[in-house]
């Protein structure tokens, strides 16, 4: 279980809006380390969903609180310290964002059912649905073992050379 502090639902919502801000930039610096077309393609998507929700995130809370957020400058409190860096090593950028997304969906979960506000519940439940469609997706398109590492040119030696493999096999 997410420990969680006491914290009202505004500052929730800030949390919220910075780690939509914090993981935009992994997945941009995550796809800025691999070379691969459709998996810097997926990263991408995930930046810009990352940010079409904190955009949304600011109107519930320009919403709810009748101020503006101008820019977020937040400090520790408003952060998850959880959240783990972007890795210099494709491969384990990749683990690292899969963790990311749990612990965020953790702390969206844990924190909506500490909420009496039915709106504000719902919107924390939409947001730990969320992180839980980025990790399915994560998972689906990165399959252990990932190999991020290798050229795309010696992937597809290795597999001309594995389908070669079987069919000499099958002329027996």
């Amino acid at each position: 279980m997410y420990k969680q502090r006491t914290i009202d639902s505004l500052d929730a919502l800030k949390i919220a809006i910075q780690t939509k801000i914090d993981m935009k930039a992994y997945y941009d610096e995550a796809a800025n380390l691999i070379s691969n077309e459709d998996a810097t393609t997926i990263l991408r998507g995930l930046a810009e969903k990352e940010d079409q929700h904190r955009q949304k995130l600011i109107r519930k809370y320009r919403d709810i609180s009748g101020k503006k957020i101008l820019y977020l400058n937040l400090g520790k409190k408003h952060k998850l310290n959880t959240l783990k860096k972007c890795e210099d090593d494709p491969n384990d950028a990749i683990r690292a964002a899969k963790t990311n997304e749990a612990e965020i969906r953790k702390f969206y979960l844990a924190f909506s059912r500490s909420l009496f506000d039915k709106n504000l519940r719902e919107i924390f439940r939409q947001l730990a649905m969320e992180e839980e469609q980025h990790l399915a997706l994560l998972e689906s398109s990165f399959e252990e073992p990932l190999n991020l590492n290798e050229d795309q040119e010696e992937r597809h030696t290795l597999r001309e050379m594995a389908s070669s493999d079987r069919t000499e096999m099958k002329s027996w």
